[in-house]
This record gives structure tokens, sequence and C-alpha cells, in this order.
């Protein structure tokens, strides 16, 4: 970071940043160190809130900024990420349970196609190619694969499918609906009068969904789901608005029937404008559950009805579980009325529960006006030294959770009645389980999971017909992803812990090559998320193991506090007016990593996305020489502290990271440390590199746009670049196609291999650049 010689194929002299106009606009807060008195915040950039769709100026601007990026990975783009792979989600069975079904992509394919099979072919042994029919090949649904399914479910007899489709990455969604004997497997025959959602479907279309996806009766007549308003008039581009997502309500649509009949259950909350309502149907079908949520914390409301006896409708009748933004339930299992929760009242690890409804009282009236909260029974105590992290019930009365224990799960049969431990499943599992699909009516269960050097591993469970509550699965290996050029011999991936800046034991996974040595001269790939009660568990990623493997790069993994990698209290620790801790977490790493010989020092990497990439661009604001850092890829990140709740879902975010145009102190904490108001003119910046789509409305481009801006304003002669990657038709990341994925991480590692002039060698495997 100290040395003032430019990188490699950048000089700013002769290639200077495009102009950005900086305007003349601010705004005020009120801030507590000032005594109370408000404090004027220049806003130059205000003007690049407005999205390229809907003003000529924020487009010329990005494209500048796309040409001056090209310019500079133009002819650099030395490797392509390894997608070439099969892969498989678990089989899900449906209906009476004679047929499955799963997804599948045989390794550069837009999107994965949905796969379907009968018991007795999931009973055979599984390959690395399809078994079964192909279903719904979600390709099909646009040319450039950027169109993709973002929801769906079966009805309860299998008969129906309700999926939600996306454009471009945005989270809006519309619902459509088919029946389970109509695949989708053909091109129509005349796109131009192709109906979206593919042909074959049937009439229901339900636009406007957001979070939200189709629940089902068990009747098969209908489902519910959330609705926010249409966006506003001057949105043409549905998902380049910036505009706050709120008023969201609750509507039964019934099969057959116009949206615009469909049944509101619940109207907006006049109260808490950005209340999102989330309906679950018991597994007996007679019961619907509705949580309710403010913002992004782990902590909700949650009531409960009774679907027999009363029509579905806005007047049906209450019973409020719990009415208290104070904890959060997660619905189990139930036997008539008596239900079992996960739950962290009073319990920041979480805990199992047991509620009786019969002994709720039933109201009338708007959910969020109910006042009340339901007595519990512990059924599972917290575990002090591991997170209780999910918890179902398969096979009639096996209760399967899942402990999150220094980041690697664990996976154990309990007794549901009793919560008694019956048997810990997979015990050599070492990483993190994917998925677990099974269901109550099946005696089968699969079970997924993965580390940072293995892609992926399916375990059968299978119990016998006729079992009793201890009765345990045999366990069978039903497939293995295997990666060309990637062994899991050829690597070592340990964990660390090391002390941060006040002293906290934060760990680390540190992956790479057997024979790289630990020597202070590899660079370091110092992944970080840190927020959100989100935990950072080993996963499998082919473009990072590929950049391990031909750069003999160290990969790590940082459980900064934010997350929830030890529950709540790991999340409390780095939110609000402890957000700071996030950073030094990130900053102690990196000192341990150049101190011990792992880094080499100026060839540390700092990644992040959405909350870590505000994370990284922070990181690199407070880095010293001393961090070794010499690149920071900020992906889609917050990096404006303090007007980020005015755009889109933002609003739901103040939970970690507070209030600051109503708080004068969280005013004063988040400009000390906010990205965007914190870039220093007297120092060298790395080189950086932000990225960001045009429709990305869950954080919108606005912040990486006026990152850019200031970053090139404040350093016109930095020394290392400073470049965005702004894509068009790509949104916050799901749903993005194959190709889409591997042109952005080639760009990433073009960009950070041409300025930290790092070389490509040879594979362990005897493989080449190409992998």
């Amino acid at each position: 970071m100290s040395s003032t010689s430019n990188a490699p194929g950048w000089d700013p002299s002769t290639k200077p940043f495009p102009a950005a106009r900086r305007g003349d606009a601010s705004k005020s807060y009120k801030s507590k160190k000032a005594g109370g008195k408000e404090v004027v915040v220049p806003e130059p950039y205000e003007w690049l809130h407005t999205p390229p769709s809907q003003s000529e100026e924020t487009k010329e601007f990005v494209l500048k900024q796309a040409k001056l990026a090209e310019s500079y990975i133009a002819g650099y783009r030395e490797l392509e990420a390894n997608f070439q792979y099969p892969r498989f989600s678990c089989p899900s069975f449906k209906g009476d349970g004679s047929a499955a079904y799963y997804s599948y992509n045989a390794g550069l394919d837009p999107q994965s196609t949905i796969y379907r099979v009968s018991k007795n072919e999931v009973d055979l042994p599984a390959g690395d190619k399809p078994a079964g029919q192909r279903w719904f090949d979600q390709n099909l649904l646009s040319k450039d694969g950027t169109v993709a399914l973002s929801s769906m479910s079966f009805s309860k007899s299998g008969k129906y499918f309700a999926y939600g489709i996306s454009k471009a990455g945005s989270d809006w969604n519309t619902i459509y609906v088919r029946e389970a004997s109509a695949p989708f497997v053909e091109p129509p025959t005349d796109e131009s009068t192709a109906p979206s959602g593919g042909p074959d479907r049937l009439s229901d279309v339900i636009s406007h969904v957001k979070f939200s996806g189709p629940v089902w009766t068990h009747d098969d007549k209908g489902f519910f789901y959330q609705r926010y308003p249409e966006p506003p008039a001057h949105v043409k581009d549905s998902g380049t608005e910036t505009d706050a997502n709120k008023d969201a309500e609750l509507f039964y649509h019934v099969l057959g029937t116009s949206a615009k009949d469909d049944v509101k259950i619940v109207s907006k909350d006049v109260d808490i404008p950005t209340s999102m309502w989330s309906p679950q149907i018991s597994d007996d079908g007679e019961w619907l559950l509705l949580g309710n949520s403010k913002d992004t914390d782990t902590k909700s409301r949650t009531f409960a009805l009774s679907l027999k006896g009363q029509p579905i409708g806005g007047s049906m009748k209450w019973k409020p579980i719990s009415t208290a933004f104070d904890s959060t339930l997660g619905y189990i299992a139930n036997e008539g009325p008596v239900f079992y929760f996960m739950t962290n009242k009073d319990a920041p690890n979480y805990k199992l529960v047991k509620i009786d409804l019969s002994k709720i009282e039933d109201q009338e009236g708007h959910p969020a006006k109910l006042k009340g909260v339901a007595p519990t029974e512990d059924v599972l105590p917290e575990d002090p030294q591991a997170t209780l992290s999910s918890a179902s019930v398969i096979a009639g009365d096996k209760l399967l959770v899942i402990y999150l224990r220094d980041v690697k799960d664990e996976l154990w049969q309990l007794e549901l009645k009793t919560g008694k431990k019956i048997k810990r499943l997979l015990p050599e599992l070492v990483g993190s389980i994917t998925q677990l699909s099974g269901r109550v009516e099946d005696n089968t269960a699969f079970v997924s999971y993965m580390s940072f050097t293995a892609p992926g591993t399916t375990v059968r469970l299978d119990w016998p017909e006729k079992s009793s509550p201890t009765d345990t699965p045999t366990e069978s290996v039903y497939r293995s992803t295997v990666v060309a050029n990637i062994r899991e011999e050829d690597y070592i991936s340990e964990q660390i812990f090391f002390p941060s800046k006040d002293g906290t034991k934060v760990p680390m996974f540190v992956t790479r090559r057997k024979d790289t040595k630990l020597d202070g001269s590899a660079p370091v790939w110092l992944y970080a998320y840190g927020g959100f009660a989100i935990p950072m568990q080993p996963a499998f990623s082919p473009s990072l193991m590929t950049w391990v493997t031909l750069y003999k790069g160290i990969l790590v993994f940082v459980n900064a506090r934010g997350g929830s990698e030890y529950g709540d209290s790991w999340h409390n620790e780095g939110r609000l007016l402890k957000k700071q801790n996030t950073f030094d977490d990130w900053l102690a790493a990196a000192k341990y990593l150049v101190e011990n010989k792992y880094a080499a020092k100026g060839k540390i990497i700092v990644n992040g996305g959405s909350n870590g990439g505000m994370g990284a661009m922070a990181v690199g604001n407070q880095a010293q020489p001393e961090h070794g850092i010499g690149a920071v890829v900020a992906e889609v990140g917050v990096h404006d502290m303090l007007r980020f709740a005015e755009f889109t879902i933002g609003k739901a975010w103040e939970a970690d990271y507070g209030k600051p145009t109503e708080d004068p102190e969280a005013f004063d904490y988040n400009y000390a440390y906010s990205p965007l108001h914190n870039v220093d003119a007297k120092k060298i910046y790395p080189t950086v590199l932000l990225l960001s789509g045009d429709h990305d409305d869950r954080v919108v481009p606005a912040h990486t746009f006026k990152m850019t801006a200031e970053l090139q304003h404040k350093l016109p002669n930095n020394p290392n670049p400073i470049l965005a990657r702004l894509e068009l038709d790509a949104g916050h990341g799901a749903g993005k196609s194959t190709q889409k994925r591997i042109n952005e991480a080639c760009d990433r590692y073009a960009v950070v291999a041409r300025a930290l002039s790092l070389e490509l060698v040879e594979a362990p495997s005897k493989g080449n650049a190409s992998l």
C-alpha cells in the first residue's frame, strides 16, 4: 500500500478517470457529538440516485466506467472459473410419494433444469447423469438466461406447481401455475406470442410479489402470498427503481381466478409500513401460521388461525402467539393444537419449545393490533456451546436438528416429544449441510453437504416402514460430485482462531494447496461478511478454488462478528453501535496472516458482497501498511451508511445499521465508518474494484455509483486502479446465469492478477490454465 509506483498497466496521468459532475446538494443530520445540533453532509453525487433507465446522465456515467474497466481488463482474462461439473439438488418427494423432483445443471447451463423421477428411479444407484424425465427447463424462459425461477411450490396432492419468475436478478417476481402433468421442456413455437412463464401453463398470473412465495392450502384450491403495491408510474423497467418497499399485504389466490379478485387476508400495517408477512401451513393442513417481521432482525411476531370452520377471508379470527418483537418462533411440527417451535426467546443459541394453541383465545381484527403471549414449555434446552440452526420432523416422528458448533454442522436425530438425543447422524461430516430433504409422510430423507475443497456429497437416510421414535436410519452415499483437476487430497483446509483488536478470539478457515509454502510469498483472498445473523460456513466455490489452484493462492474465510456463527450474541457484537468490531476482525485477520507468513505483504485481496461489500470497502479505508492489503473487491456493497434506508428494502436494515437519520448517536457512529464518507485523500489506496448490477433492487447500484465517483474524485492520481464493473441485466446475485457468473469471476481475477502481478502456475493434477 505504501508504494508510489504505478500498478502494471495503470497510469492515471495518461488515462484520467471519467469526469463526474459534483452537485451542490446536501443533507442535514442531528449529531450527539455536536450537542444535538445539525451537521451538514455534502451530497455531490445525489444525482446518481436516479437509475440509468431513468437518467441519461447516470447512463453516461455507467458507460464511461464500463469502458475504463474494460480497457484495463481486456487481454488479461487468463483463466476461466471451473464451473464444468454436474450439480444436483436432493430429490424431494411430492404428492403421494410416487414421484420426486430435483434440479440438475450439466455445468455450463445458464440455469438449472428440474427433473421428475419415479420412486423406483430414486431407488436406483445415482450417477453423474440425470435420471428420470426432464420436466421444467428454465433455460427456455429467455434466450439470454436472465429469467429464472425465484420460488416454487407444489400443491399438497402434487397436481399443481406454482412458481415465481424473476427477470434480470430483480427481487420482484411474478407467480404462474401449471399442472404437474404439463412439463415445460420445449421452446414455444412462436416466441412473439408465447406467454410469460412458458406455454401450457394455467391462466393464473400474479404480479408485484416480493420476498414471498406461494403457500398452498391442502385442498389444492389456492395459495397465500405477500404482495406489494404496484411500482410508481415513472418506473419503466421493474427492478431498476430505488423507491422504498412499503405496505406489503397478505392475499389468498383461488386457482383459476384473476389476481384482481384475490382475497385480502391482512391489509398493510399502518403503524409499521415496512411490515412483511410470512405465511405457513401446518403439516396437517388445518392451521395457518403467520410470521410478521418489520426488519431483518431475528425478532418477529407470530399468529395462528384454524382453517376449519371459518371461510378464508379478512375477517378470520387469529390466535396471538407472540405479539412483541422480542424473539422469533419457527414452526417445526404439530399434533393437533400442540405446536413445536424453534425460538431464541431467552436463548441466544436457540431452543425448542411446545405451545398449546387450544389455550389461546381467538381474537378479531388486524394481527398487528392484537395483544398476547402464549405460555411455552421447553422441549430441547439451549446448548451453550452450539447454535441450533434448523429442525424438522421426518418419517413420522423423527426430529432431525442441525447444530452449528465452531462454524461446522452436526446432524442429530432426537425424540420429538422429549427432546432426547438419539444419535448423531453422519458423524464423519466436516463442513456445511446445504440441503435436507424429507417429509413427515416419507421414510426416506436426503442430506447434502460440502466443504471448501469438496463440491458436494448427498447421503440417503432410510428408516424402517414401521418404526418407533428411537429407530435410526441406515446411511448410504447417494451421490458424490467430482470436479476435474480439483482433488480434495491436494488441498489443506484448517480452522484458525486469532485475537481481534479487543482480544476476542475469532475463527477463520484457511484453504490452500498442499504445495503452497507458508513463507510469506502467497497471495491471499480474504473474504468476510459479518452481518444480519448470517453465518459464513465452509462452502465450495468453483471460481475461488480455481484461483487457489492456478495462482497457488490461499483462500481465507473470516467469521467476523455480526454473523450468527455463535448465535445471537455473535450477531449483536457486530451490529449497530458495535459494527466496528466487524472491520476490526477483518483487519486483525489480515495482520495475523502477514505476521504468520501465510500472506505476502501487499498481496491480500479483501473481498465481500452486499453487507460484506460495505465491510470490504470500510476495511480498505481503514487499512494501514501493516495489514498488507493490495486489493479491495467490493461487490454490491451498501456504501452510503447514512441514506441506505431511503431505497427499496433498506429501511429493514436499520436492525443492523441503526437509524442515522433519526438517532444522533447512530449518525455519529455511522458517519465515522461509512465507506462513502471516509475516503482518505492523503492515503495511497490499494487496487479497488467495485461491482454492481443495474437491476439490483436489494442494494441499489447508486451505492456503487457514488462510491466510485468519490474514490476517483479524491484519488485522481492513485497509483493503483480504481474501477467499477457495472453489469446490465443483473441484480443482487440470485438468478444470475452461469455464464454471467463466469464472466464476473474472470473479470475479478483479471483486475487483481494484473494489478498485483500474480502469475499462473501449473495445477497439482497437471492441469492447465483453463482448467
